[in-house]
């Protein structure tokens, strides 16, 4: 039976728990990483983040962050291999939530033999385990969370590197005033609240029986990649993402008839954002070859609350979703079927 418009629904899941907790969670962990020692006194000459799946979601946003700031590079390097340039100078984190991803793992042992300063974030899991036998720190943490949940525990420690580093100004103030708009934003966001005072809902229920296509600038281009993630491992929907000003220069010739049966664009905006004459031009293209157009204005008062606020908006979009579909979002039997299929390769555990 379908819901009268606008009736709350609610969560099936125990998901909404942790969307709605990322702002304290974030605050709560910035606090207790203050504790955080780097292994190596030395400056490196690179900060390479090792990562893949939920876990690598915390480490696009620092290094969405720091490329503004850093005076070195900053990256994310997902599957088994480290790039060339990884070397003594450079400093790993190995960050997995469960402590037994296989990329992950790789990478640590691909960056022990490039003699490279490590430092792992996890739960514990056999990456623990090897970082205890080899002598290298181990930033732990605990949560009930799934991996994809678990952004804000990862987040942490993540920043408070950056600071240490000097790559990326972060301060007390600037967290707690962030976290605190993530908390009050989720509520605004919350499942029990109808469509026609929440955005995030609204944008759901525009995206049924199409697929979502989600547009953002630069500065917001994390929050889209974790958006499309989200959308198909919690509303279990296939997504993608573009970047502008890229998608003007390519994906746009692709707005046809086709294209307005099949998607829907949720783009997302945040005040100051460079791309915004972008959106506006993307958004009167779209209107005008009949593809539904949703946009989300994200608040905040610098980058750094917008990121964290987008993070809240894609998240709680997703769960949104799920709703309307009527799923679960927790299951995830395809990757576990992979996971299944690839267990008999070394160390082999997907991420989720």
């Amino acid at each position: 039976m379908s819901r009268p418009a606008g009736q709350p629904h609610a969560d099936p899941s125990p998901m909404w728990r942790h969307i709605a907790a990322f702002g304290d969670v974030l605050r709560a962990e910035w606090r207790r990483a203050a504790d955080l020692e780097l292994p190596t006194n030395r400056e490196p000459d690179h900060l390479v983040i090792a990562a893949t799946g939920g876990s690598a979601a915390a480490g696009d946003i620092v290094a969405g962050l720091a490329a503004a700031t850093s005076e070195i590079p900053v990256c994310v390097v997902r599957g088994r291999q480290l790039p060339n340039f990884v070397g003594e100078r450079s400093l790993v984190v190995a960050v997995s939530c469960s402590g037994n991803t296989a990329e992950t793992l790789a990478l640590y042992d691909d960056a022990w033999r490039r003699d490279a300063s490590l430092l792992a974030i996890t739960r514990g899991g056999r990456l623990g385990e090897r970082c205890a036998d080899d002598g290298i720190p181990v930033w732990a943490f605990t949560t009930d969370a799934p991996p994809r949940a678990a952004v804000a525990h990862i987040l942490a420690p993540l920043l408070r590197i950056l600071e240490r580093l000097g790559l990326y100004v972060v301060t007390t103030p600037a967290v707690d005033a962030a976290g605190a708009l993530c908390t009050s934003y989720a509520e605004a966001l919350a499942p029990r609240i109808p469509a026609d005072r929440n955005p995030v809902r609204a944008a759901a229920k525009a995206l049924a029986g199409r697929v979502p296509l989600v547009l953002a600038g630069a500065r917001l281009a994390p929050v889209a990649e974790r958006a499309r993630n989200q959308l198909a491992e919690n509303a279990k929907t296939l997504a993608a993402a573009a970047i502008l000003p890229e998608a003007a220069h390519n994906l746009v010739v692709g707005f046809d008839p086709l294209a307005a049966r099949h998607w829907a664009i949720i783009a997302l905006a945040a005040a100051g954002d460079p791309a915004a004459p972008y959106l506006d031009a993307v958004a009167d293209l779209a209107a005008d070859r009949g593809i539904p157009w949703q946009q989300l204005d994200i608040p905040g008062a610098d980058p750094f609350e917008q990121v964290l606020a987008g993070l809240v908006a894609v998240d709680a979009l997703s769960l949104h979703l799920a709703i309307a579909r009527g799923v679960d979002p927790l299951p995830i039997p395809e990757i576990d079927a992979i996971r299944a299929r690839l267990g008999g390769l070394p160390s082999a555990e997907i991420s989720t």
